[in-house]
Formats: C-alpha cells, sequence, structure tokens
C-alpha cells in the first residue's frame, strides 16, 4: 500500500516540475517525512517469513542510521548459525519474541581444531559475534550448546553503546565476552562457571540474574588502568545450581573492576568473595554495597576488597558509568515497545508507595484470545515473573495473551499482601485484557508452588458481587472470579503440610510473622483460613493439578486430598502426574514428555470461546 501511494507521489511530483520552486520544495519535504522510520526484516525457521536464518538477513541490509535503524524480528525457534553482525552494520536491533523460544546458538569450543590440526583457541568460539556499534537485542537466548568443555562463548561484544533487554546468555566458561566499549543488560539471565562474564568493556547489570553452574568464578575483567569503571551489578541476584561455591570474581588483569550495588547474593556466594588470581592487591579494585542474602558476607570478605559508603555508591550512576565522552544513557529511551511481542514492567497497582508490575506477553493475531495470568513460586519469600513458569510455558503458549506479574515478597511483606496483589493483578487483567488483544471473559490463573498456593486460593476464595449487585451490573471492579485455575506443586492443606514438617516452616513464620515453629492452636486456626483446602464447594471453576510423585516439598499426597475435594463438591478437577517427578518443574520434561501440551489442551479446552 505504502509503494503504492509513493507510485502516485511520483506522477503527482512530475506535475510539480510545472510548480513554484518552494512549492515543490514543500512536497519533498512532506515525502521524506512519510518516509519508513526503521528497515523491517522478518525471520522465522519455519519458512513462514522472507528467511528462515538470522545471518542471512543480517546479511540483506547494508547498515542502518540513528534515524532509521534496522530491526530484525526473529520468530520462535532454535536458529543453530553463527551469527555475525560486522563492523560497518551499526544500529541493528535483534528483537525475538521471548528469551525462552528465541535462541540463537552454535557448539564451536575452544579445543576443537582447525584444518592446520591445531586448537582454534578461545576467541574463536562465539556463537554470536557482535562487532558494530549502537546494537540492541531484546528477548532472545545467546547460547554456547557445546556443554562443559572448556572455553565456549555464547556471544562476544566489540562494539560500543551496546543494550540488552530480557536476554539470557547459557554456557559454562566463558559465557560472555564484553571486550571492549559500553554495554547495558536489564532483565538479563546469565549462567556459567567460570570466568562466565569477562573482558575490558564498562558493563552495567540492571536487575539481572547470575547464575553459577559449578564452582568457579563469575567474573574476569581486565578494565584498562585508565578506565574509571569496569562491570557494575546493580539489584541483580546471584545464584547458582545446589552446593556450588563461586566467587564474585578474579582479575583476568590487574586493574580488573567489578562492583556489587544491593544485589541479593544466594549461599553459593564464598564468604570471602574474591579471588586475587596472585595479582596485586593495591590495583583491583573490586568493591560491594549492600548485599543482602546468605551470600552477603561483609566481614569475612577478602580485606583488600571494599565495602562501600553510601556516600560512596551513590556515585555509582548509569549517566557516570556509561556515559563517556557522548553522554550515552541508554536507559532513555528503551527499545521500541511497538516492536517486541512483549511489553514489560506494566504497572497493575501501587501500595505504600511501591509499584506493583507486570509483564504482557501477546501472540500475533487480531485476537480476542484466551487470558493467562501467571503467579511465580519462591516461598513467598524470592523469585521473580520472569522465572520458573516462563520457561516452560513460553514455548507452548503461542494462542495466549499471558501476563506474569511480580508481587510484595516476606519478610519485608506480610500475609496476605501477596494475596491481595494476585486479587489486584486479577482485577487489573479483566479491566485490561482487551487492551492487549485478550478476552476479559477467559480468564485462567496459573501458579507454581508458592504461586500455586495463591492461584488454588484465589480460584477457590474469590471476591465476587452479591446476586443484587450482580442484578444492577455493580461489583465489576472487586471482582476476581475467573475461568480455570491451573497449579503446579500446589501447597493447598498448610496445616497438614506444616504437621508433615514437625513446626513451622522458615516461609510460613516469614510469611504470618510467626515468631516460633510452635503450631499453637491460633497458628493453626491463621493456617486453616488461608488453605485453598478450606474453601472447597461446589460452583468453583475448573481445576488442573499437576504434582510430581517424587516431590519432597509438596508431597503428592496433599495434592490427591485437594482433587478428592474438589471431586466430592462436583468442582471439575484433574490431576496430571509426574512419575518421578521431584519439586523442580523444568526437569518434568524428563519423565513426561508431553505434560505441557497437556496443560496447553486443557487451557484451550477450560477456555474455549463460547
Amino acid at each position: 500500500m505504502f509503494y503504492g501511494w509513493l507510485r502516485g507521489l511520483h506522477l503527482v511530483m512530475l506535475d510539480a516540475m510545472k510548480l513554484p520552486m518552494p512549492f515543490c520544495a514543500a512536497l519533498l519535504l512532506l515525502c521524506a517525512r512519510l518516509l519508513p522510520a526503521e528497515t523491517v526484516v522478518n525471520v522465522a525457521a519455519n519458512g513462514s517469513a522472507k528467511f528462515k536464518s538470522v545471518q542471512e538477513a543480517i546479511m540483506s541490509v547494508p547498515m542502518g542510521t540513528r534515524e532509521n535503524p534496522v530491526v530484525i524480528r526473529i520468530a520462535p525457534g532454535n536458529y543453530h548459525e553463527l551469527v555475525y553482525i560486522q563492523r560497518e552494520k551499526r544500529f541493528f536491533k535483534l528483537i525475538g519474541d521471548n528469551a525462552t523460544n528465541t535462541v540463537l546458538a552454535f557448539n564451536l569450543y575452544a579445543g576443537i581444531t582447525n584444518a592446520e590440526g591445531k586448537p582454534i583457541g578461545t576467541f574463536k568460539t562465539p556463537a554470536t559475534t557482535i562487532d558494530a556499534d549502537d546494537f540492541s537485542a531484546e528477548n532472545i537466548t545467546f547460547a554456547n550448546d557445546a556443554g562443559p568443555v572448556g572455553q565456549a562463548l555464547a556471544i562476544r561484544v566489540d562494539g560500543d553503546r551496546a543494550s540488552f533487554r530480557h536476554c539470557r546468555f547459557l554456557g559454562w566458561q566463558d559465557t560472555v565476552l564484553i571486550n571492549r566499549g559500553r554495554q547495558y543488560f536489564e532483565n538479563c539471565y546469565v549462567e556459567g562457571h567460570v570466568d562466565f562474564i569477562f573482558g575490558a568493556a564498562t558493563a552495567w547489570f540492571e536487575r539481572c540474574e547470575i547464575h553459577a553452574l559449578r564452582d568457579g568464578y563469575l567474573t574476569a575483567a581486565s578494565t584498562p588502568v585508565d578506565v574509571p569503571f569496569g562491570y557494575v551489578f546493580n539489584r541483580c541476584k546471584i545464584t547458582g545450581e545446589d552446593g556450588v561455591q563461586t566467587y564474585l570474581g578474579r582479575p583476568w588483569r590487574q586493574f580488573a573492576s567489578v562492583t556489587y550495588l544491593n544485589c541479593e547474593m544466594s549461599d553459593v556466594v564464598r564468604p570471602e568473595g574474591w579471588n586475587d588470581w596472585k595479582k596485586p592487591h593495591e590495583t583491583i579494585r573490586y568493591a560491594e554495597f549492600d548485599s543482602t542474602g546468605a551470600g552477603a558476607s561483609p566481614t569475612n570478605r577478602a580485606d583488600w576488597a571494599k565495602q562501600l559508603s553510601l556516600e560512596d555508591a551513590k556515585k555509582y550512576t548509569v549517566e557516570k558509568v556509561l556515559g563517556g565522552n557522548d553522554g550515552w544513557n541508554p536507559t532513555i529511551p528503551p527499545l521500541d515497545a511497538n516492536i517486541a511481542a512483549t511489553k514489560y514492567d506494566i504497572e497493575y497497582g501501587e501500595t505504600n508507595g511501591e509499584k506493583l508490575l507486570l509483564d504482557a506477553h501477546v501472540p500475533a493475531g487480531d485476537g480476542k484470545f484466551p487470558v493467562v495470568l501467571i503467579v511465580h513460586g519462591g516461598g513467598w519469600m524470592g523469585g521473580d515473573k520472569e522465572t520458573d513458569i516462563v520457561p516452560v510455558f513460553a514455548p507452548v503458549a503461542t494462542n495466549f495473551v499471558w501476563f506474569t506479574i511480580n508481587y510484595r515478597l516476606a519478610p519485608t511483606n506480610r500475609w496476605p499482601a501477596c494475596f491481595d496483589d494476585v486479587q489486584t493483578a486479577i482485577r487489573w487483567v479483566k479491566a485490561h485484557a482487551a487492551e492487549y488483544k485478550g478476552d476479559p471473559k477467559r480468564i485462567a490463573l496459573l501458579g507454581y508452588s508458592a504461586g500455586g498456593q495463591l492461584v488454588t486460593l484465589a480460584g477457590t476464595h474469590p471476591c465476587k458481587p452479591n446476586f443484587f449487585f450482580q442484578l444492577l451490573g455493580l461489583g465489576k471492579k472487586t471482582d476476581t472470579t475467573v475461568q480455570a485455575v491451573a497449579a503446579f506443586a500446589p501447597p493447598t492443606d498448610l496445616v497438614a503440610d506444616n504437621e508433615r514438617r514437625g513446626g513451622l516452616s522458615i516461609s510460613m513464620r516469614n510469611l504470618f510473622n510467626c515468631d516460633s515453629t510452635n503450631l499453637t492452636d491460633n497458628v493453626r486456626a491463621v493456617l486453616k483460613k488461608n488453605s485453598p483446602l478450606t474453601y472447597v464447594k461446589p460452583g468453583l471453576p475448573p481445576f488442573l493439578l499437576i504434582n510430581g510423585s517424587a516431590d519432597k516439598t509438596v508431597p503428592i499426597g496433599q495434592t490427591e486430598n485437594f482433587l478428592k475435594a474438589l471431586k466430592a463438591a462436583n468442582v471439575d478437577a484433574t490431576l496430571i502426574t509426574i512419575p518421578e517427578g521431584q519439586h523442580r518443574i523444568s526437569d518434568w520434561k524428563k519423565f513426561t514428555p508431553d505434560w505441557q501440551e497437556q496443560l496447553v489442551n486443557w487451557l484451550n479446552e477450560k477456555l474455549a470461546a463460547k
């Protein structure tokens, strides 16, 4: 349509040659303003777009500009290829559907031999290489899937002013090489075990998760002596596999600079924190401020690393760390939300000055789509809206609008804060689903573990306007009824669950503000009042329960008792048992390969348009 219009305008311009020059100039200016603001190239592994290969799409366009960037839109799929954005291709954006289902990967590693029979070495292993300046990516996984075979880079970045949002970086040793320039990472996930963030660049990591797969070192910075900042991790989470012990960093070069600000550190972080790699202590620039969690141990940290004061910590800002000579600030503006299929950090409520945020995942097509509201797990004390459920749901959720929420966590916020937030989110989704191509009359809740307790409680104990209010069309703003509830390993009987444990668990003590483990009559009453089992009655929406038979955190017997109660009340209820499955849902596919498809089939059936 646009090019047909442009051809017509060309004919007008031929006639315009007979008109006065100022008029022609104005017409030319109008044409320039109506030209496309960007170049968009589509890629789909299944052949539904012009290109099946990401690299072919990149090579089809010479370069972008600030005013006319090149946007490579990548449909869900696994793209097993080497990706290279050469130096000349500035202002390129790679936009995926979701990091869990849009994967760029390759499997070179340092020990592979070349034509001469010699190892190729670390620096020829990147699955993706970014040589150009002004690059950005969103909703993509960058992976090296060679496995634990030594140095194997998922990505190498040599360009300046590169930004990554909602991306995952998967590998083992040397996962991410940020070799030069300045980079910004926001809401990203990086995993590995040895030196898996390394290089000489200046980089800011905002609200990222850094996950250690084995004993090792998170970072190996080689910051030059004349560069004031190396890596800054702000409001990040340091996690790892069970039993892992890792260092926050070791200096690849003697002036290495790494700082952790306001980070939550699990017990995978060694008490001493840092390793000097036999470099002189007086030149290494390692620092922390206000670390929290089991891995925060300021009194046991290496005495040559700094604990910053509040005044010193305030000197670290994105503008100061990344500004350079050109004043680069990657937080303004963010990547174009109109390009992405996902919109992040939408405010669904506010309480006591704290904003409640959710992410909206919208499929292609006209809608109206069925809606799923996801509530993460984490023992009511941890977790995040893009973790646990999202990696297993995103690959199969192609026909749903789905929202993932953050909610207030214990012990900072006691019960019923988290449940209030879930109810607030339900009301928000009912009011706004149509804006995201969703059908507000077809909503399912989906929760895992603690999130499972919250959604099953919301499903069994909703806020519902009384009969007379319904007749008058009132009460819609308080209504939290939904059409279906699905829960993975949900604690539905808090009394029995804590009796099984021999007393109140740490989670329960933090959630309900109890001083001891004793199951007094008052404590039992509180637990019963907030157990979904208490509110089972006829007329509830359909329930799908999924539980591993070997789950020790939420034993399947508890879920089976909840199922019996639902069926006794003539509620439509289904249980999918994962044989030998434990509490970690990411492992369930090993035992029941089609469990995700069973979930989607159930959702499609219960949320079918009527």
